[in-house]
């Protein structure tokens, strides 16, 4: 089944809630009607009878209506009060005047029936070929004590008619109301929908070749402008993501291309004249060199892949960093003194963050290899611990050749190098810091770095302290 569009589900919600609120509501307008109708019934029965009873008086047991027949507004009270009404004996049950409207309509009660209206106080409704009558009973009691039953009617088609109409109207006005409440919601929906088709109007222009546009933002302030909002963030973002990647699979081509480029030269070489067995040791040890350094290249894209992913567990157990650092600096330092260069350890003896050894120590080891790698020979590194109530710092300092300003915001790009040829030199494909802010960023750390060309370079790495409560 093809669902709806939004428009025509906004359409039928409305529509369906109004329906309903409008019978609802005429359901309780009927009622209330009804109710006022009887109730104005009921009324007009009790003044005629009240009525009835200031001016019927009985003479030797003949009832008789004593009014002045001169004033017209009594002499049409008393006919109105007069028009529907019965007098009973209420021992015998014995019919002793009855009006001549009444007469007509053939009302026959019999004694127990006339009974049981002595006993009820409250009107009753009785059904005629006419139409219903709603009659009071009430006794009373003429001067020689006979005791009599008086039955004052009104006729209750007039309000039976009201509320008929009333109904009829309700009934042919509901639907009519409904449909122009769905055309109005229809319009509406429209109305309100309408900015946001734009926007999926102006989204469908936007291209991969073409990220730096953005949607129009109405200034509204409403949850349009929010929508727009953030899709304008995610596009910020995937212009972002998407200019990684071509810098990505550039450096990725040319670092790939520099050692096969060398492989291939290499082999041709060796097929292109004769060479004794030393000169073929030589090629095949530089082509052995290049394939490391390939091996080296891919090893490092695929942690830095599987870490990036996720697929890499990183623990979050205590570990003495003081002592990480001293025992990294132990194993690095002959590397360091063989290229005539001073590496020191210092600072606290015991300082606890909360992480995993593993990847501390990868840390540690990648700092100090590109810190060995661009200081010269006569230089000095020295790493440093300092432990605080709330943090744990570990600083790497060299006095190498530094770092430009220019290049000093992408060192932690892939494949960055601000000096292609004095990396390549080193050995270096440009993957070490990146890897050094994976480490930094899911420790919950923070890393800076202060550097100048020709004056060292300082990276300073920040840890909440183990036993200091994380953000």
């Amino acid at each position: 089944m093809k669902p709806l569009k939004l428009r025509t589900t906004l359409t039928l919600a409305f529509t369906g809630v109004l329906a309903l609120l409008l019978a609802a509501v005429g359901v309780i307008y009927y009622h209330a009607l009804a109710l006022q109708l009887d109730a104005d019934a009921t009324s007009e029965v009790a003044e005629l009878t009240s009525a009835m009873h200031a001016f019927l008086r009985f003479d030797h047991g003949v009832p008789a209506l004593l009014y002045d027949r001169n004033d017209p507004e009594q002499v049409a009270f008393v006919e109105r009060a007069a028009r529907y009404y019965q007098i009973f004996d209420a021992e015998s049950g014995r019919l002793v005047l009855q009006s001549p409207a009444l007469a007509p309509l053939g009302l026959q009660f019999t004694p127990s029936e006339v009974e049981g209206f002595r006993e009820r106080s409250r009107p009753a409704d009785v059904f005629t070929d006419q139409g219903r009558l709603r009659f009071s009973n009430s006794l009373m009691t003429a001067a020689s004590g006979e005791v009599y039953l008086l039955q004052v009617g009104v006729r209750l088609d007039v309000f039976d008619r009201a509320r008929d109409r009333f109904l009829r109207l309700l009934l042919w006005s509901l639907p009519a109301c409904v449909f122009v409440a769905m055309v109005a919601g229809r319009w509406m929906a429209g109305r309100a929908l309408a900015p946001l088709v734009r926007l999926a109007a102006a989204s469908h222009t936007i291209e991969v070749t073409d990220l730096g546009r953005r949607l129009p933002v109405r200034g509204a302030g409403d949850e349009l402008d929010e929508v727009a909002k953030a899709f304008n963030d995610t596009l910020g973002r995937l212009e972002h993501a998407v200019g990684d990647m071509k810098q990505f699979s550039t450096a990725l081509a040319h670092e790939l291309r520099t050692p096969l480029a060398a492989l291939r030269g290499e082999t041709e070489l060796a097929l292109m004249e004769a060479r004794s067995p030393e000169e073929y040791r030589r090629s095949l040890g530089s082509q052995l060199e290049e394939l490391d350094r390939l091996t080296r290249l891919i090893n490092q894209l695929l942690t830095l892949a599987r870490a990036e992913a996720g697929e890499i567990p990183v623990a979050h157990a205590p570990v003495d960093l003081a002592a990480l650092a001293a025992s990294v600096v132990q194993s690095i330092e002959p590397v360091s003194r063989a290229r005539g260069i001073a590496l020191t350890c210092a600072g606290d003896e015991r300082a606890l963050v909360a992480g995993d050894a593993g990847w501390l120590e990868r840390l540690l080891i990648n700092l100090l290899d590109n810190a060995i790698k661009f200081t010269a020979a006569g230089g000095e590194i020295v790493v440093s611990i300092t432990s605080a109530a709330r943090s744990v710092v570990l600083t790497v300092r060299d006095t190498g050749s530094g770092i430009s300003a220019e290049a000093l915001p992408h060192i932690f790009d892939r494949f960055y190098q601000s000096d292609p040829s004095r990396s390549s030199a080193t050995g270096g494909v440009g993957l070490g810091l990146s890897l050094v802010r994976w480490i930094v960023q899911r420790h919950g750390a923070t890393i800076d770095v202060a550097s100048a060309a020709g004056e060292g370079t300082t990276f300073t790495v920040r840890w909440p302290a183990a036993d200091a409560p994380r953000r």
